[in-house]
């Protein structure tokens, strides 16, 4: 799969200038890091289930063709980038795989799922440059327009509830530590649980680690809620 891939085009549309160099050293720890997030992924996803793919790219391929061959399970993933959706796509069909990438925005993609993998997509500079910026301490609170921050903080809300509001429960979540806050403020709006689990995967395009969150509907019942750690006068944990 990689090898049918056309890295001079992927590395324009990653890349403003040295995209040869950037895929050269990102390449290999592309397909290693994917192989241990489709590793991942596939102890935590049921056979036969549905996962859409917000933003998929270059990384997500590893994993999305281990659901889709090993596992048996619908794979479906959008982008916005139209130029790598074209890439992607050709590959895929070249290899004669049961996927595709397709142009456009992920919350048109209707269909229930127990799986949403919401990856490196939030923190994009490109299409959230106050959010990226202030997330990953580039920008500093003095230099913030609140009218710009307070809308992609809107269109951050309603991105993430188009693809969560379609998830079956209990599901998963896949998605970086930059990210989680979003789905955990989407989450406590619904009643819904959500628990990390202790594994991380490194990425190789952006750095970020990937953490998986397992959501279900929170216990009405307080007796079966599970208990919180809670802190001692001597300030030690039980």
């Amino acid at each position: 799969m990689f090898a049918a891939l056309d890295w001079r085009t992927l590395g324009r549309v990653y890349c403003d200038h040295g995209g040869d160099a950037f895929w050269e050293d990102r390449r290999r720890p592309a397909i290693d890091l994917g192989l241990r997030w489709a590793r991942e992924a596939g102890r935590r996803l049921r056979r036969g289930g549905t996962s859409v793919y917000a933003g998929a790219g270059v990384a997500e391929l590893p994993v999305m063709i281990h659901e889709a061959l090993d596992l048996g399970r619908t794979v479906l993933a959008a982008n916005l980038r139209e130029r790598e959706c074209a890439v992607l796509d050709r590959a895929l069909a070249a290899c004669g795989l049961p996927l595709r990438v397709v142009h456009g925005d992920a919350r048109t993609i209707e269909a229930p799922r127990d799986h949403v993998a919401l990856v490196s997509v939030l923190s994009d500079p490109e299409t959230w440059p106050t959010l990226s910026g202030l997330g990953y301490g580039r920008l500093h609170p003095a230099l913030v327009e609140p009218a710009r921050l307070q809308r992609e903080q809107e269109e951050a809300r309603a991105l993430v509830a188009g693809l969560l509001d379609r998830l079956t429960l209990p599901g998963l979540v896949t998605t970086t530590v930059e990210e989680v806050p979003w789905v955990l403020a989407w989450a406590d709006a619904r009643g819904v649980d959500a628990r990390a689990d202790d594994t991380m995967v490194d990425t190789a395009i952006v750095g970020d680690p990937i953490g998986f969150l397992r959501l279900r509907r929170a216990p009405s019942d307080a007796s079966e809620r599970a208990p919180r750690a809670r802190r001692t006068r001597r300030g030690r944990r039980e």
